[in-house]
């Protein structure tokens, strides 16, 4: 019986698209505002122009098969990823900056394993989800040139499949969004660097669905409010005289108020009613969420580059669970599901091919 083997390793196409509105050529100044502010550093300042747009898109794959009779009792996968960037930015006025950011991500890998029915046979799994995102953020700036400038930020986060819940999947589940407004202050901001700081509060809303049957399919759609304060905090760096380039975000949000705390008072007295043990966990929702991801990315060559990507998450208790459920077992299930009282860590390292425009 003959074997075989076959790897893909990880390619990634990416593509930076720049555009500019007719009437501005590429690297032309716009003409001078007919009264200049003094004294605005050249690395913050922004005059009036185009759009500016930066587009990545990114494919990876990687694949290997054995035969059934291979006795290195290695297992075959498929494994799959795409991603796309897409930043839009301009500079409407001296004084208004609008900034659009969208992210998708989807990946599955699957692999081999015995049949449990014939154990001489290799069969192949069922696909597992390994990446999934969708993310989009549009915020406002005014640039007055003061110590730091209003905005107004709008952000939605969900994904194509929810599979947290062992009855089943659900399309688009929890769809959140987020409302904030403050004061932003931009230490720098430049074509290759950025560092820019903001505090503000906002409403978040949860809209979502919690399967409570498998078969069929029976599920109960609910919503969540809370609210807090903002800090969000972006830079930009190239690193290793320009051969690395660095981008990160630091999300911290600290609720307030919240919807669901009156269901969360209930359910801890119905639990310590059962088992005076029970740990309370109606607290928990006023610890504050971090979000901290990084990307490194290097480019070895022209075509080739590696990217490392880290993020670390504390979300103590995800606010987008369903607490008002009428079934005091599935009400449990779904409380104890969206409690993480440790950190959670990703990393990624790809190696990649790249082609570039513009």
């Amino acid at each position: 019986m003959t074997s075989h083997r076959a790897a893909v390793g990880i390619v990634l196409l990416s593509c930076s698209l720049a555009a500019v509105l007719p009437g501005t050529a590429r690297g032309q100044a716009p003409a001078a505002p007919t009264e200049a502010p003094a004294a605005i550093p050249d690395s913050i300042a922004m005059n009036p122009g185009a759009w500016s747009t930066d587009l990545k898109l990114g494919l990876g794959i990687e694949q290997s098969s054995y035969s059934s009779n291979w006795s290195g009792g290695d297992q075959g996968a498929i494994a799959w990823s795409a991603r796309t960037d897409f930043i839009a930015e301009r500079q409407f006025s001296r004084s208004f900056n609008w900034r659009n950011e969208l992210a998708l991500a989807y990946g599955q890998t699957s692999r081999q394993d015995r049949d449990p029915n014939d154990s001489s046979r290799l069969v192949w799994q069922s696909a597992e989800k390994t990446t999934d995102l969708i993310y989009f953020e549009s915020t406002g700036r005014w640039t007055l040139q003061k110590f730091a400038d209003p905005y107004a930020s709008f952000r939605l986060d969900t994904q194509f499949r929810d599979d947290s819940n062992p009855l089943g999947r659900v399309s688009f589940n929890p769809i959140r969004l987020k409302e904030t407004a403050g004061l932003a202050k931009v230490f720098r901001k430049t074509e290759t660097r950025e560092f820019i700081t903001r505090f503000g509060v906002g409403t978040r809303q949860t809209i979502g669905k919690t399967i409570v049957q498998a078969n069929p399919q029976v599920t109960d759609s609910y919503s969540s409010n809370d609210g807090g304060f903002e800090w969000y905090t972006t830079m930009k760096e190239p690193l290793a005289g320009g051969r690395i380039e660095y981008r990160g975000d630091l999300l911290v949000f600290a609720p307030v108020f919240y919807s669901g705390s009156d269901a969360l008072d209930g359910y801890d007295a119905a639990q310590t009613a059962l088992d005076p043990t029970h740990t309370e966990v109606a607290g928990y929702w006023r610890t504050p969420d971090v979000n901290w991801r990084n990307s490194f990315t290097s480019h070895i060559t022209k075509v080739i580059a590696v990217n490392l990507y880290l993020q670390l998450i504390y979300d103590k208790f995800d606010t987008a669970a369903n607490v008002d459920l009428a079934d005091p077992v599935v009400q449990h299930d779904e409380i104890q599901r969206n409690i993480r009282t440790a950190g959670q860590f990703k990393q990624t390292l790809s190696l990649a091919l790249t082609l570039k425009a513009f």
